[in-house]
């Protein structure tokens, strides 16, 4: 078991396949368009998720070596990857989503070419506005989910009003290691 981190509550390690049936649990309870979801639809994101260009692991409470959750950086490959979580439902506010995080940008920024991560969220997400900027967190833009001609096109036609219009905070977040944490307090 190759794990990438350790913290006071959790560690991350390498997705394996038994995690998979534990992967689907979470990312359908949590998934907002369920009648789109299918078996099909849930492999190809766990394919993705395992891919050479995404680090996918679960996260594990120490206390009880039960999954909690699962983490990810996508793409890489790139000097800027976004950085994705997810939390089971009874291990939430505990704190174990930033301590993951924090755990993964380490592993990350000791052993790929990274000059910041990205963090996407919606800008009503309030629990995950609360973690990004506890991990630091520079808001770097504020984008509607829709392409702006269909929102002028909504407007017009008077099917779509402002408070119709979801938007998406992009944050940036400097890459550490936890040493340089340690060695900060």
């Amino acid at each position: 078991m190759e794990i990438y981190g350790e913290g006071r509550y959790v560690f991350i390690r390498k997705l394996i396949e038994d995690d998979y049936p534990l992967y689907r649990e979470i990312n359908y309870s949590h998934f907002a368009y369920k009648e789109i979801f299918t078996e099909k639809f849930i492999q190809g994101i766990w394919e993705r998720v395992n891919s050479f260009n995404v680090l996918g692991c679960a996260i594990i409470e120490k206390k009880t070596g039960t999954i909690c959750g699962f983490c990810q950086l996508g793409s890489i490959k790139t000097s800027t990857p976004e950085i994705g979580i997810d939390i089971r439902d009874g291990y939430m506010g505990r704190g174990y989503a930033q301590e993951a995080i924090k755990l993964l940008i380490s592993y990350a920024s000791q052993h790929f070419k990274i000059d910041y991560f990205i963090w996407k969220t919606d800008t009503v997400n309030s629990v995950s506005q609360h973690i990004v900027k506890k991990l630091g967190g520079e808001l770097i833009s504020e984008e509607p989910t829709m392409k702006q001609w269909i929102i002028d096109f909504g407007k017009e036609k008077g099917f779509l009003k402002e408070e119709d219009i979801s938007y998406v905070s992009t944050y940036k977040i400097e890459k550490y290691t936890v040493s340089d944490e340690v060695n900060s307090s």
